[in-house]
């Protein structure tokens, strides 16, 4: 192996990590974009590479195995695992195998080699969706709100990016629209949520861009969190390309889209912007959702007063447009299932949770506060903690 050609990779992945482009990079080190592209997913897929070559002598998985046997290898384990007794292993198939008086039968090491080479050596449950996922509680007003985009397309091809936020308790809701989803738009969506909901404990959202950061920076904060931190509340991300678990919000997605946006034709945005007020005037005093009980949202947050983001606390917030906001003291959260290898993924990096968790959801919390407590003015006051 050339230590110098080494060399030359790992330093290229540190300079995209420190923000350098690609093609200034692969100019600089007289290498393709190719080249490079092949040694970023490398990194991706393992932070702790060497950057070595890898062996190209080819794999030699099973020497019986044939087609049917590595069928049947599978189908046995499929069966084994869908079953509500017994174990699901090498060895258990193994011995099904002599039962039916397979011949040659294949040792157990061959065995493992196929289930592996098919992925399929996790443990019981982790390759199916019966998963225990551990959902958030809601236990009053504003303890969690969601947010998600939903894109739509007007005349000429323009893109509406619209923008709604859910309190989970009363499903009371913020809508607003743009031209585009970046993190300074979203951040200025989430003002005006808390503006008229009030600042939830939990604010719940996906894996969107916009959202997390990017999926480009390894363990970037971004614009979205921060903003989050600095007025007191934890952002929740679900695990990644599960939109069943945002379902509330989903579910108002498709309320909206049948409600409102089905039953007009919009030119341009002003013109979405000025029927939207229409639609959250029957959303809240006239729609009963059925999780309500036959209650309006209005009607669930009738009298009820709650700590919202008042234009004295937002003046103290800096100007996100012009400038990155400050890393404040706080917590946000990851929800991750554990893949069979006993990783889970976040802030752009694999992080070892162990063979244990394989095929379960684990909670993690990052935190970023310092040992000692900050000052109060350090942060907008927080809500205590409920429930």
């Amino acid at each position: 192996m050339n230590t110098n050609e080494q060399a030359l990779r790992r330093e290229a992945i540190r300079r995209r990590l420190s923000g350098e482009q690609r093609r200034d990079i692969c100019q600089d080190l007289g290498r393709s974009t190719r080249w490079f592209d092949k040694w970023w997913s490398e990194f991706r897929s393992d932070p702790h590479t060497d950057f070595a070559d890898h062996s190209r002598a080819p794999l030699t998985v099973w020497s019986i195995a044939t087609p049917a046997l590595e069928q049947l290898v599978i189908a046995l384990r499929q069966a084994f695992e869908s079953a509500n007794h017994g174990l699901i292993g090498a060895r258990t198939i193994w011995g099904k195998l002599i039962e039916l008086n397979v011949k040659p039968l294949p040792s157990e090491a061959t065995i493992k080699r196929i289930l592996a080479y098919h992925e399929l050596t996790h443990p019981v449950g982790a390759a199916n969706k019966t998963a225990y996922y551990p959902w958030l509680l809601v236990w009053d007003v504003n303890a969690v709100q969601a947010t998600d985009i939903i894109t739509k397309h007007i005349r000429g091809g323009v893109e509406i990016q619209n923008f709604h936020t859910l309190d989970l308790f009363t499903q009371s809701a913020c809508l607003t629209q743009s031209l585009d989803k970046t993190s300074a738009t979203t951040c200025a969506h989430l003002l005006k949520a808390w503006e008229k909901l009030g600042l939830p404990y939990l604010h719940q959202f996906d894996n969107e861009g916009s959202f997390c950061g990017g999926h480009t920076h390894w363990r970037v904060i971004g614009r979205v969190v921060r903003l989050c931190l600095f007025c007191g509340v934890e952002a929740f991300f679900t695990p990644i390309y599960e939109a069943k678990r945002n379902h509330q919000i989903e579910t108002f997605h498709g309320l909206w889209c049948q409600a409102f946006w089905t039953r007009q034709i919009f030119t341009d945005l002003a013109h979405v912007r000025a029927q939207i007020p229409v639609f959250t005037r029957w959303y809240h005093h006239h729609y009963r959702p059925p999780c309500l009980q036959g209650k309006t949202p209005a009607q669930m947050r009738y009298g009820l007063r709650v700590p919202k983001l008042t234009a004295e606390l937002r003046r103290l917030i800096p100007d996100f447009q012009a400038g990155r906001l400050p890393l404040s003291g706080g917590r946000f959260h990851f929800m991750r299932k554990v893949d069979p290898s006993g990783h889970i993924e976040f802030l752009n990096e694999r992080w070892l949770v162990g063979s244990k968790w394989i095929g379960e959801y684990v909670r993690a919390p990052q935190s970023t506060r310092p040992n000692r407590h900050l000052s109060s003015r350090t942060r907008l006051p927080t809500r205590p903690i409920g429930g």
